[in-house]
């Protein structure tokens, strides 16, 4: 793809998502939501004050069970690769992560992770469960190693930002992570066991809402409120951009690269979705998700399934893929 020529291509099909639940049990605004790498399980956030685990393998989904921290609501979840852990970040000023091992119906606080001040916007594991990054409102980077008898502190603190963090994504050998913040930069850093550094700082024109590595390190896609969504090499020693991804008509507030680095699947501020191909930059399907406006939205780690929070308190799940023959 020629970075010189952003993609728009010709018009793509596009048709109704389908509704495949309603799930209600929040009494307020969902703030955040996350899916299970095996696709089983689905968290959501509330300023209710609760998060909640939806089993939706089932041929009905609904509640297996609700998460409370009385007086403290949650701004981010994440899963760990291996369904176990769950990761919740704290809305209110303490900046506290709480860790639950979930793979019970009964979830078991198991670890507090502290040093953030402020609300924490952004979490994520590395691929080999042994990390955890969490961002957000003090503009901070921190890492922490999950080991046995952890005391909670953490072993990576990184500067850079000027503004809160909004989104972060870890790259698949772990020794990666992208961070997308308000000051519309997507900051690139190595960890490293005896010094961990910003690698490249990539600017935007707006602020940057999400960022994605493919599975094979070798492609990130960052989204901001500008509705482009870009394409970089994370690997070179100065990364530029590879493509320009033009279609959406608002801000896109979700990019995701599937596991096999061949689609891109793209979320924008009107609950439409485009599913892109990765090999030439065009898009080739598109899905327009109905009702009220999305607060907050979370896809299956294939992008056949998104979930959608609402003002209401209620969480819709649809399938926004082909139907498998």
């Amino acid at each position: 793809m020629d970075p010189r020529k952003p993609t728009t291509g010709p018009a793509w099909p596009t048709s109704p998502a389908k509704l495949v639940a309603t799930l209600k049990g929040h009494s307020d605004v969902v703030t955040t939501l996350t899916f299970s790498a095996d696709r089983c399980l689905l968290a959501s956030g509330s300023r209710d004050g609760t998060a909640r685990i939806w089993d939706v393998a089932r041929s009905k989904p609904g509640e297996r069970a609700v998460i409370r921290k009385h007086g403290d609501r949650f701004d981010s979840l994440a899963f760990s690769p291996d369904t176990r852990t769950l990761a919740a970040g704290s809305g209110a000023l303490n900046g506290l992560i709480w860790l639950f091992d979930v793979s019970d119906k009964t979830p078991r606080e198991t670890a507090i992770l502290r040093g953030a001040r402020g609300s924490v916007n952004a979490l994520g594991f590395s691929s080999d469960c042994k990390q955890v990054a969490g961002a957000g409102e003090d503009r901070t980077l921190r890492v922490w190693e999950l080991t046995p008898g952890t005391t909670g502190e953490a072993r990576v603190l990184l500067l850079g930002h000027t503004k809160p963090i909004t989104s972060l994504a870890f790259a698949s050998d772990g020794r990666g992570i992208a961070t997308g913040g308000e000051d519309a930069v997507v900051r690139l850093w190595t960890l490293s066991r005896i010094r961990s550094w910003e690698r490249a700082a990539l600017t935007h024109d707006s602020e940057v809402d999400s960022v994605a590595f493919s599975t094979d390190g070798r492609m990130l896609a960052t989204a901001c409120q500008d509705s482009v969504i870009r394409l970089w090499d994370p690997t070179a020693v100065t990364p530029t951009i590879r493509a320009e991804l033009k279609g959406h008509s608002s801000t896109v507030r979700l990019v995701w690269i599937t596991p096999d680095s061949g689609m891109l699947v793209s979320v924008d501020s009107n609950s439409q979705v485009i599913n892109w191909d990765l090999r030439n930059g065009k898009a080739f399907r598109g899905w327009e998700v109905p009702g009220d406006p999305a607060t907050t939205v979370a896809l299956t780690p294939d992008g056949r399934y998104l979930a959608k929070g609402t003002a209401t308190g209620t969480v819709e799940l649809y399938r926004v893929a082909e139907k498998r023959s």
